[in-house]
């Protein structure tokens, strides 16, 4: 993990903060859940800041008070100054060495989720889809997963062990509704969406990597989402099902979304490739794709993808505007492309038109499933209640003459 300035306290700045002793503080590190690190060739430690800060928010002896769902704290994603990481694996190391299985599960923390055997389809089930072909990768999965599910009622089994098998069975559901197969393969995902798009087998490391930096971004809308519907005891279906539902409004998938996609389809077909973004930012001085994020540097899955994006497409036509107008993008404001160009990018190279940032969502889906799984078996109790900023009640209507 990051050693980095800010993180991590010494065990004096530690104990001073909770007005305790330092033998005081080593007993926390046991009894109150105190992440701590070896600083390398001393007997010493550092103490994972926001642990800290969390005691000292909540006074030891103040009564615990149930648990409001859902919370934020989850095991799952650490986004710092030093990187982005998935149960503290530095997630631009994955995109380099492993396959996207193999961080599905270590991000559900069950191995082997992923078996040879597929989920039961639905009957009629191409036929359903002949139906559905005018419709978006997202919304026939939340028409179809319900009759998915009934198929397949181990999906009612919310153990960790099953929501992670069922899980997978969603994401290549949803990988397989994408690149509008009529069902789902046991093929490696990243193998099984390149041959489905008819794209070079060169390409099939570019969606690899692509898929594995899509897991996961932490509490964004969708993840919110997914863990309020698993406070309810959702099945894997249900739980993407909530996050796809969230992922249609319009300030999302007809707002930034299309919007990003939109823009690349400009760039791609324009004699002029900055005209598109000038155009933008003579309107109210933005571009969308270029802004300020939750990382305080560089956007690691950004420039890990471009990276590789500039090796895959060396020499591409549409790839050489792309880079034209960022480099002009980023001058005008200051902020270098976002990851969600990259990946409308990519989608339109693979013939996805309309649905470029489909292909990010097959990726997402298994974040979501880890967060679903992880809120449900947190067995977190309790309902939020509401900061009323209405009308008072008159004296009449609380009983009061």
């Amino acid at each position: 993990m990051p050693e980095q300035e800010g993180l991590y306290l010494s065990a004096d700045e530690a104990a001073a903060l909770l007005r305790v002793s330092l033998p005081t503080l080593y007993a926390y590190v046991s009894r109150k859940n105190i992440r701590s690190i070896k600083i390398a060739g001393t007997p010493k430690r550092r103490y994972w800041a926001e642990d800290i800060q969390r005691l000292v928010k909540v006074p030891a002896a103040e009564k615990p008070v149930a648990k409001r769902s859902p919370p934020s704290d989850s095991a799952i994603t650490l986004i710092t100054d030093d990187g982005l990481f998935y149960r503290g694996h530095d997630v631009v190391e994955l995109a380099e060495r492993a396959t996207v299985e193999e961080v599905a599960e270590l991000i559900w923390q069950v191995p082997s989720a992923f078996g040879e055997s597929l989920p039961r389809a639905p009957k009629d089930s191409v036929q359903l889809l002949k139906i559905y072909e005018h419709m978006s990768a997202q919304e026939k999965a939340i028409a179809l997963f319900p009759l998915v599910q009934r198929e397949n009622p181990k999906a009612f089994d919310l153990s960790p062990d099953s929501y992670a098998r069922t899980g997978a069975d969603v994401v290549r559901w949803f990988a397989a509704l994408v690149v509008g197969a009529t069902e789902p393969s046991t093929q490696p995902l990243h193998e099984f969406i390149t041959r489905s798009c008819g794209a070079p087998p060169a390409h099939a490391d570019l969606i690899r990597r692509l898929l594995i930096l899509s897991i996961d971004h932490e509490l964004d809308h969708t993840t919110h989402s997914v863990r309020v519907a698993a406070t309810t005891g959702a099945t894997p279906y249900y739980a993407v099902i909530a996050a796809l539902a969230a992922a249609r409004g319009h300030k999302v998938a007809y707002g930034r979304n299309e919007a990003a996609s939109r823009m690349i389809e400009e760039i791609c077909t324009a004699v002029d490739p900055t005209r598109p973004i000038l155009q933008r930012y003579n309107q109210d001085g933005h571009i969308v794709g270029f802004g300020p994020n939750v990382h305080s540097i560089n956007d690691p899955r950004a420039s890990n993808l471009l990276a590789a994006l500039t090796a895959a497409f060396d020499g591409d036509s549409e790839f050489i505007k792309l880079q034209k107008a960022f480099s002009v993008a980023s001058e005008l404001v200051a902020y270098p492309p976002e990851f969600i160009l990259m990946v409308s990018f990519i989608g339109r190279k693979l013939g996805l038109h309309g649905q470029e940032i489909s292909l990010g969502g097959v990726g997402r889906s298994i974040g979501w499933i880890a967060h679903a799984s992880e809120q449900y078996n947190q067995h977190h109790e309790g309902r939020p209640r509401a900061r009323y900023t209405g009308m008072l009640p008159t004296a009449t209507h609380t009983g009061r003459r």
